[in-house]
């Protein structure tokens, strides 16, 4: 988390700042990538900055002239190479400082947060270069608030909080450590914020709580357990045709579903008093994570809300993430069929298109 000494320990391994105790020893050729802009001066040019940025970092200056044409090619700054640095912009800048720093093939590369500025290509640009670092030998030492991208580069990991290690070792129990201790910290703010819930005195919600199938509130499911939400309502009149909306909401306050009793064609006529309405999920299907049930009773043009409240936040034990956008909130049953005995019959493809010898030597190896 911010404020957790991530960017201090990367500056106290660049003696950038010195240790106020103990002893920090470094083995071999260290290159940083810290701050945006670090070991560039503004005024001079992209050209000159390559030189004197090489210089400080131990380079000889006929290295720094071999190096050159690698460097301002990675960079893509062909164009404005003589172009004083201050009229760079802030990507322009990481690309020249990233293209420096890894071009002359440190043993060590320091690379902080810096690289969420700049376009997606060119991340993963920079991605594939630590990733060819790592190939020959090279040390990383990588920070990022992004877990996939420290999943797809480190090995290990240490999660810091307040200064102190909270937990070293493997980056998936690490990654899983911190992924589990920030989706409870957002599962409390969120509930808070909910905390003090609307209500336009016809109906009040006064309670929704996620069940298994004892109709037990528990706080861990599994994706394939059935679940029911249950919604504890006061009703101060009688109301006919309301609407239930019930959204399930993961700890950032991504809408992962959202079902409307309406479009289920569920008739609701809450009379005075209270009330339970509940609907079951069999089985839940929802990928690994933290979650939350948001209810809300909607009046019957379904354009007002009545009333709303959050449940408490419960902890989804599913497949394990490789923490992308890309591989969504839901996982379905599903069956996997391969069939290897279809035949393909498609004359005038193969007379136009003959595989080669040798493809079909590989083929046949293939299936034997």
């Amino acid at each position: 988390p911010n404020g957790a000494g991530k960017t201090t320990i990367l500056k106290l391994l660049a003696k950038i700042t010195k240790p106020t105790a103990g002893k920090i020893t470094v083995n071999g050729r260290l290159s940083a990538l810290i701050e945006l802009g670090a070991g560039f001066h503004p005024d001079l040019t992209g050209r000159e900055n390559i030189y004197l940025n090489g210089t400080i970092l131990g380079l000889r200056r006929t290295e720094i002239k071999r190096q050159f044409d690698e460097i301002v090619a990675f960079s893509e700054l062909e164009q404005f190479i003589d172009t004083p640095v201050k009229r760079y912009s802030s990507g322009m800048t990481v690309r020249l400082g990233f293209a420096v720093a890894s071009c002359i093939e440190p043993d060590i590369l320091l690379v902080d947060e810096i690289l969420a500025v700049g376009d997606a290509k060119f991340r993963q640009k920079c991605i594939n270069r630590i990733q060819a670092l790592i190939n020959r030998g090279t040390g990383i030492v990588f920070v990022s608030h992004n877990l996939w991208l420290v999943q797809s580069i480190c090995a290990t990991g240490l999660y810091l909080q307040h200064g102190e290690v909270k937990l070293a070792g493997a980056i998936g129990a690490v990654i899983d450590a911190y992924d589990r201790a920030l989706s409870e910290q957002r599962a409390q703010q969120f509930e808070s914020d909910s905390a003090d819930h609307s209500s336009a005195a016809e109906v009040d919600i006064v309670k929704v709580e996620v069940v298994d199938t004892a109709g037990k509130p528990v706080a861990e499911f599994s994706n394939q357990q059935a679940v029911t939400v249950n919604i504890h309502y006061i009703a101060y009149r009688t109301l006919e045709d309301v609407t239930a909306v019930v959204r399930i909401l993961r700890s950032d306050g991504l809408t992962c579903c959202m079902m409307r009793s309406r479009l289920d064609e569920v008739q609701l006529d809450l009379a005075r008093g209270h009330g339970v309405l509940s609907v079951t999920l069999d089985p839940l299907q929802l990928r690994g994570g933290t979650y939350f049930v948001q209810a809300i009773i909607r009046d019957t043009s379904d354009l007002q809300g009545l009333a709303v409240m959050t449940s408490d936040w419960f902890y989804v034990a599913g497949s394990v993430l490789s923490y992308s956008d890309m591989n969504g909130v839901f996982e379905p049953n599903r069956r996997w069929h391969h069939d290897l005995s279809v035949p393909y019959e498609n004359e005038a493809h193969d007379a136009a298109f003959p595989p080669s010898v040798a493809l079909a030597d590989n083929l046949s190896v293939a299936q034997a």
